[in-house]
């Protein structure tokens, strides 16, 4: 992503927060699975195990869904959801040569920053 395409992805991934508020991450992922984006209160190292990990997770639910259905029409994946206990939801979209990574909070809770890096909800009291 150069030059105008980054004020235009910047400005549609704010639009993007604006509208929806519980999101508390991001990472944009090139077709290598390499971050080229990431939401400015996640740590790079975390952005960069996010990649790693989801990108291989998201490849291998392609596959799958391929081996699945047997054939290429109605077997492009959408999008992957996972919801976590905690009450987090990553959710996986591929466009064209891009992969979105979201972590939405679902608890309905304020969310706060951890000092390590880690997200987690806020204590009930």
């Amino acid at each position: 992503m150069a030059g105008a395409q980054t004020s235009e992805v910047d400005g549609e991934l704010k639009a993007f927060l604006g509208k929806f508020p519980t999101v508390i991450g991001y990472v944009v992922l090139n077709a290598d699975g390499i971050p080229v984006k990431h939401h400015e209160s996640m740590q790079y190292q975390k952005a960069v195990m996010y990649a790693a990990l989801l990108s291989d997770f998201v490849n291998n639910c392609k596959r799958c869904l391929k081996e699945l259905l047997n054939g290429p029409a109605e077997s492009e994946l959408a999008n992957v959801r996972i919801r976590t206990k905690e009450g987090t939801e990553i959710i996986c979209v591929t466009v064209a040569d891009y992969t979105i990574l979201v972590i939405q909070n679902c608890t309905g809770k304020p969310w706060v920053q951890d000092p390590d890096g880690d997200n987690a909800p806020e204590a009930a009291g």
